[in-house]
């Protein structure tokens, strides 16, 4: 078991990795007047819990106005009041439905994070960034409040399957590559394992990621400076594929191509190390996670057009300098176009 706590607007942030998460839960619910889980439907059978159960949909399909309806609906239905608690369990989309509904019900109530995918657990359930997805775009609908506990069991990665399972090493691969060269060290290193699910690799790579990713929230937790914008990296592009793809290609894969992507583009604008795409094309191929996929490379560019980082005619682009360093720069959305249709029309 590894654990640890980050600062934030909303108060302490308790991070408790390799636990069982009934016994957590039980202990966490004494505190709260009322509590009830929204989970993911396909896995209702393995949570473990006295709070009332609300299987919803998991995927992107989930991620909708009517589904944060659904759930204040229901919370209101149990008479959770400003006291209550309301606990994701599920994948990122789970995760950030349920937050989002948790920071506008009753004005804020607190929330937990029980993620089950690798994706999951390494990102969408520390950060506080929460909302739902709406005119064909991808959390444009969101606020940022931070859960009160992430607790990761990895007894729920037994039974994912391995696409939605190494899903989840784009964004290990994305803080390794950005701010943490060790992480990615061990990351090749124990490609095996990590591919085999041993609980003691992943138990360490979880924990770094995780740490990493807090210490960035902690000194730009809403999101308004520069350092977190290190977190988007291989995103810009990435979110941009999901759209144009109708949300058909995986998070995962899709930050994948992005880092790909933008890391040439980093070459291209002199910032990047010539080695970093080769090398990110080497590390994300031993996970799988660079496929031949058709991308309308129109459809792209317009999608990121509309991107929400996007500041007049410039939007903000994280680069990778070289392993374990990073900056910021800012580019004209009319260079960064053609620099998507000179440099990513194809990732193979």
């Amino acid at each position: 078991m590894r654990e640890f706590t980050y600062k934030s607007r909303d108060g302490d942030v308790y991070v408790l990795i390799n636990v069982n998460h009934g016994d957590v839960l039980e202990k966490i619910t004494e505190n709260y007047t009322g509590c009830t889980v929204f989970v993911s439907r396909s896995i209702v059978d393995r949570v473990h819990t006295k709070c009332p159960l609300i299987p919803v949909i998991d995927g992107e399909e989930g991620k909708s106005i009517e589904a944060v309806l659904s759930i204040v609906r229901n919370a209101h239905e149990l008479s959770i009041d400003r006291d209550g608690l309301f606990i994701g369990v599920g994948g990122g989309s789970v995760l950030d439905v349920v937050g989002f509904s948790a920071s506008i019900y009753l004005r804020g109530v607190d929330y937990v994070n029980v993620p089950t995918t690798m994706l999951s657990m390494v990102d969408a359930s520390l950060g506080g960034k929460t909302g739902v997805n709406a005119l064909g775009l991808k959390n444009v609908i969101g606020v940022i409040r931070q859960p009160r506990y992430v607790i990761i069991d990895l007894t729920f990665l037994e039974s994912l399957p391995m696409p939605n399972y190494i899903d989840g090493f784009a964004e290990v691969i994305k803080y390794g590559i950005t701010m943490d060269r060790e992480l990615l060290g061990q990351v090749m290193s124990s490609t095996d394992k990590l591919l085999g699910r041993d609980y003691g690799v992943l138990e360490e790579v979880i924990y770094r990621s995780l740490r990493d990713k807090a210490s960035i929230v902690e000194v730009d937790e809403l999101d308004r400076g520069n350092a977190r914008a290190v977190l988007n990296y291989g995103h810009t592009v990435g979110h941009a594929i999901e759209s144009v793809s109708n949300f058909s290609i995986s998070h995962g894969r899709a930050v994948a191509l992005g880092m790909i992507c933008e890391a040439r583009i980093g070459v291209k604008l002199g910032y990047t190390s010539r080695e970093v795409p080769g090398l990110l094309m080497d590390v994300l191929s031993r996970f799988n996670l660079i496929n031949r996929v058709a991308i309308d490379v129109n459809g792209l560019v317009n999608a990121m057009v509309r991107d929400k980082k996007r500041s007049g005619e410039f939007i903000k682009l994280p680069v990778v300098i070289d392993v374990g360093k990073w900056g910021m720069v800012r580019v004209r959305i009319k260079d960064l176009m053609n620099l998507v249709i000179g440099e990513c029309g194809s990732m193979q």
